[in-house]
């Protein structure tokens, strides 16, 4: 095993530590966002977001297992999975500078360390949901694979209704396992597609939720949840609209926004930097539909834009580039695994590959120092600034 085989290793471990531990202690108290949101439930009605949670529901009441217990080992057992799957990444990328650059992304597995409020968010089933496909696809049989794409846009979108605009990277992921295997799409695929997305549109834009949902729930599930339950937590903005996110938002004022946004597109253009060279400079393997004529950087850039729509609806602009970027570094694993890109571009400069000292010095910098916020951001995060302060302060006393 080789030495950074080894370092990227012991930091997935080390991350999976971290998170395991974070939500242990918002296991412990409860809290309203990275905990309750498993919660939510169809025991008052049906709403969004609440399939997991009328799972863990009936499987506690199945299994009499206490629900608070089921939703600490069901979420560590999910980071389990992205953290075996990561590491599986790892043979793939140890031998390119640039692939190490991509994996240690700002934006990437490390991200949840460096903001541990995201830590235990629903984040997680999508993750696992992708990075399962990418190395598993080859063991299920290849009629069950379409279904199986049905039925996880479904779940996922049931579980929390803004992942039904990270679907077209699972979509798009399936089509890459199609082209690789040299199989067409077929109509009723498209067709399929289509109507389930718009089926699940229109579940969540009627199935919203409304002040007696969050009673029923928190009635239900009162033996697990805090005594604030739905008040200023996560059960509590079931009751809110679009035109109450909307409204929340335009209180912030103008100016805040701006600055919000600029952070935001500047983070977003570092975490992308060396994965958008690397797709831009690069060529698909697959002539089906001309793909081999298409940019693969298109792709990439065509893929965030249509995530889109929840950073009008949401404010959590930091999680929802981490979902992106962590959703194409496992479609980039597939294409490297299936070996669907050629040509690929390694970025390398003369000081890099004569000085490896140097190299490390740049990675600390891009993916140790700094990180940005994953709420209204007004400043980037230095991630040391707080223990450096804490030991001057200590050394002045």
């Amino acid at each position: 095993m080789t030495t950074t085989r080894k370092i990227l290793i012991c930091l997935i471990a080390g991350t999976l530590v971290f998170e395991v531990l974070k939500f242990y202690s918002y296991f412990q108290e409860y809290s309203g966002w990275q905990y309750a949101d498993w919660l939510i439930n169809y025991q008052g009605g049906l709403v969004r977001r609440g399939l997991i949670g009328e799972i863990l529901f009936k499987f506690h009441k199945i299994s009499t297992i206490d629900l608070d217990i089921l939703i600490l080992l069901f979420v560590n057992f999910l980071y389990l999975i992205l953290s075996y799957f990561l590491i599986k990444s790892v043979k793939y990328i140890e031998n390119s500078r640039t692939n190490i650059l991509i994996f240690l992304s700002p934006g990437f597995f490390l991200y949840p360390v460096m903001n541990s409020e995201i830590v235990g968010r629903k984040d997680i089933l999508l993750l696992a949901f992708i990075s399962s496909f990418v190395f598993l696809e080859e063991k299920i049989n290849k009629k069950y694979h379409f279904i199986i794409l049905i039925l996880t846009i479904i779940f996922l979108s049931l579980s929390h209704s803004g992942f039904v605009f990270y679907t077209p990277y699972l979509i798009f992921l399936y089509l890459l396992i199609k082209f690789s295997r040299k199989q067409k799409i077929k109509i009723f695929e498209i067709t399929t597609t289509i109507t389930t997305l718009i089926l699940l549109f229109f579940f969540i834009t009627f199935f919203k939720g409304s002040y007696s949902h969050i009673n029923e729930i928190c009635a239900s599930v009162k033996n697990f949840a805090s005594d604030r339950c739905g008040q200023s937590d996560q059960i509590y903005w079931l009751a809110q609209n679009l035109e109450g996110y909307i409204l929340e938002k335009s209180r912030m004022g103008a100016n805040f926004i701006a600055k919000n946004f600029l952070i935001y597109f500047v983070s977003t253009v570092f975490v992308y930097l060396f994965i958008s060279l690397k797709f831009y400079n690069s060529k698909f393997n697959v002539n089906y539909l001309k793909l081999n004529k298409l940019n693969p950087f298109l792709i990439l850039l065509f893929l965030f834009f249509l995530t889109l729509p929840v950073y009008i609806i949401g404010l959590d602009w930091g999680r929802y580039i981490y979902i992106s970027y962590s959703c194409s570094f496992f479609i980039f694993i597939y294409c490297i695994k299936k070996k669907l890109f050629k040509n690929g571009y390694d970025f390398q400069f003369n000081k890099f590959k004569s000085n490896k000292y140097f190299f490390l010095l740049f990675v600390v910098f891009y993916s140790f120092i700094w990180t940005f916020p994953f709420y209204n951001a007004t400043n980037f995060k230095l991630v040391l600034k707080k223990p450096v302060i804490s030991i001057l302060k200590h050394i002045n006393e």
